[in-house]
Parts: C-alpha cells; structure tokens; sequence
C-alpha cells in the first residue's frame, strides 16, 4: 500500500478474495457437462425429452433445463410507464445488484407486445431471468382477469415467449381479485386460465398470483395443489405478495418458506420482502423485511422486491420505502432498506443471488456488480469507519477486486486489508472498488471535517 492517506495506483492495490464458491454455486465442470449431453442424448433415444423451460419438481423447487436449482432473487420494475420501457438504461442497472430474476410490469392498454417482447429479450440478455406480468387486474376479477388471460393470446407474444421459453416464466395477472374471491372461484378461474395459455402453446412456467391484492396466502396454499394437477405439465409457480400487517407478516414468511415444500407446490414472495404496506406509509418503522430475508433464505424460497425505483410508485412517498434506487441508479438508495436489500445484508441481492452457470456458453458465472460502502461517509480527523465492498452475483466464479484511494491526497489512510478507512486530515477523498479483472468499477466518497 502506498504512504498513509496516499493514492494507490494499480500495482498498490489491495485484491481482496473473501468470499469462497460454495460447491453448488462453482462452475459447471467440463466433465459433468458431457454428462450432461450424453444423459440428454440416452433419454431422447429412450423417448424421453428433457425439458427445455425451467420447471418446478416434485419437491416444489424451481430448475433450470440443466437441472440446477433457482432460488429466485430480483427486483420489480414498472417498465411500461417508466421513461425506459425497453429497459435500454434500467436493466444494465438492476444488473449490477448480481439478481438472477427480474418481473416486468406491463399493461395491456399501454405498452405494445413487440416491445414486451424486447424487454424479454434484453433481460435474458443480462442473465436474469424474465417474468413478464398484466398488471391491469389489479385487485380485480372477472373481466379485469379475463383481460389479462387475453392478452396473452397474441401469436407475436407466444413466438417471442417460446423463443426465450429457456428463462422465461409468465405471471399470468398482478395480484388479481380483492379479498372476497372465493377458493371454488380462485380455483374455476386459474383453472381455465391454466388450460387456455396450454391450449395456445405455452411451455413455461406460469407464476400465480395470490388474490387480496396478492396477500391471500392461506388460500393460495390452499388451492395450489389442486390448480398444480390442472396443468398437464406440472409448471405452476404461485406467489404471494408480502404487504401483511406487522403482526401476521412473521407467520406468512414462515408459510411461505416451508408449507411449499411440504405441499410439493413452488411458492414465491413475487412482490417484497416488503418495507411498508399502504395504510401505514406515515410509519418510520419498517415492517419486518430483514426477518423475512432470513427465512427465505434459510429456507431456499425465491423473492422479487418491489421495486426498483427507476419509475417512482408514488405510494407511500413519506418515506419512499416502495422506491429502492433513486431514479433507479444503482448504488442511490434513498434510504436504509434499499442498501439492506440490495447490498449490505447477507441475505440480500448481491449476497445471496447466484446465477445460474447454464445461463453462460462456457459455465463460468462472471461479475455483473460491484460495490463499496461506507458505514460512516463523514468523519472527523482520527476516525475510522468501516469499508464493505461486494462483487455479484453471489457465487460469481472471481470475486476479488481491488480498492483504490483517489483525490484528496492524504486526507484517509485506506488500512491493509481494505477493512478500515482513518480520517487523517480534513478535505474530501474517493475509494473506488474495481473487480479483478478492471473491467466493473463502483466509488463513493468521504469527507474529514
């Protein structure tokens, strides 16, 4: 390392390699991929074709074609009335946080199915996997529901969908129906919906929202089994939406973590682990979404959070706790949730995504994100505060990066090992972290006063 509070060039600088791959996340050997083909080829000899879309097993866990376990984690985005509906600037950012799922909210009064389409496109692009939604239903039944099955009647939307059928799921409608949906008329009406997107030709997995505005899990649980049998090709995900009341929403991350399992159905919290929830946007206080990480997570159940930010919800706008990246730039969270979910706990985004290594032609999963934190950005002279720095996705196979002090000659001391920064004199500085191979780079500053 160069002299206290000095710059530290390339050659100076410090690669950290902290985190080790797991064996479940490590590349895909050379050999087990041969197998892999040579299995492939044995059972289409034998007339049996594997598939060729994600699908859920017996078990109730999500795969991939290649048989590798997706235990979902992204993001919402409001793409059809964002300023970026084909995601050309939003999806490179979501990309950074290493998610390996990403919902798109879409209208079918408002954007066109060829730019859906596109937004599929670019998302599998990215190595995240696709989940296109009709977000006209809403909190409604009946014709609303019926709109949104409809539209997914259109010969360009299930070209394009099968084209990608490798990493797409269809979410048939958000959070259809309000809490008086019965479970004979949840069941008739997704039923039918089931049969139709079949009939049509659809292969992928279909994701189902919960009614209540997507919180009903009980009667999702309940009626999950049964709608899983109406699908000739046992491809059904179901997915609850986490705005429960304080004093239920420990209980329901509990539901949705293990009844799944036991039911042999794939359940997901489509939308959360949420922050707030209407009717108590003038709350400070978060629900509990850091318990609900930890559960899923202990449990290995999928979650997209709502949302990214890059179109503001204009709910809840007290504390803006539905918005998670201002202006939907990564790095910009307007507050401490949004770091918590995407960065700095362990059961977040860049710590807990892992990508699937079939998403890459040579089974090597690479970089997408890194990022550095300070835990405090103002300190006086003689203080330290602590330095986190992250590369994702999760079991990326390189993880070291180097950290580098700019600007700011000799105002902090950037500690061997990169844990620490000491404020030395006043002035501003800049530490950036740059993976290890220069080609991804994140920066933040600290001021001395």
């Amino acid at each position: 390392m160069a002299g206290a509070g000095g710059a530290v060039d390339d050659e100076q600088a410090e690669f950290l390699n902290s985190h080790s791959i797991h064996p479940s996340h490590a590349p895909m050997h050379p050999l087990i991929r041969t197998a892999a083909v040579l299995l492939t080829a044995l059972a289409a000899r034998a007339g049996w074709s594997a598939p060729d879309t994600l699908h859920v097993d017996e078990r109730g866990m999500i795969t991939t074609a290649a048989g590798e376990r997706l235990v979902m984690r992204g993001m919402n985005e409001m793409f059809v009335w964002s300023h970026d509906p084909l995601g050309q600037t939003l999806i490179p950012q979501i990309d950074q946080t290493g998610a390996n799922s990403l919902r798109l909210v879409w209208a079918h009064d408002k954007g066109s199915t060829a730019d859906l389409v596109k937004l599929i496109d670019a998302t599998i692009a990215r190595k995240m996997v696709a989940i296109p939604e009709c977000h006209n239903a809403t909190g409604k039944w009946g014709e609303a529901l019926q709109g949104c099955i409809d539209f997914w009647n259109d010969p360009a939307l299930i070209k394009g969908i099968q084209a990608q059928r490798r990493w797409t799921i269809l979410n048939i409608a958000n959070e259809a129906g309000d809490h008086r949906v019965t479970d004979e008329d949840y069941l008739a009406s997704y039923g039918q919906a089931v049969d139709s997107l079949r009939r049509w030709g659809y292969t992928v997995p279909i994701m189902i929202d919960a009614a209540g505005w997507g919180q009903n899990i009980d009667q999702l649980l309940r009626v999950a089994p049964a709608l899983l049998k109406r699908d000739p090709l046992r491809n059904l995900i179901f997915s609850a939406h986490s705005y429960w009341p304080a004093d239920k929403a420990l209980d329901n991350y509990r539901k949705a973590a293990t009844a799944g399992h036991l039911l042999g159905v794939a359940v997901v919290v489509g939308e959360g682990p949420s922050v707030t929830r209407m009717g108590q946007c003038a709350d400070r206080q978060p629900l509990p979404y850091l318990e609900g990480m930890k559960i899923l997570q202990e449990h290995d159940v999928g979650w997209l959070n709502w949302s990214w930010g890059g179109m503001p919800n204009g709910d809840c706008n007290d504390y803006r706790y539905f918005d998670i990246a201002e202006g939907g730039v990564f790095g910009k969270w307007p507050h401490e949730p949004g770091a918590q979910i995407v960065a700095l706990s362990p059961h977040g985004l860049m710590q807990s995504s892992a990508r699937p290594a079939s998403f890459y032609a040579d089974g090597v999963v690479r970089p997408s994100g890194v990022y550095v934190h300070l835990a405090k950005p103002v300190l006086s002279v003689g203080e330290t505060t602590a330095v986190t720095a992250l590369v994702a996705p999760a079991n990326a196979a390189d993880k070291g990066l180097r950290l580098k002090l700019s600007e700011g000659e000799g105002v902090v001391r950037l500690d061997a090992g990169g844990r620490q920064l000491t404020a030395l004199k006043p002035g501003k500085a800049r530490l950036t972290a740059i993976t290890r191979d220069g080609g991804l780079a994140f920066s933040t500053q600290v001021e001395v006063k």
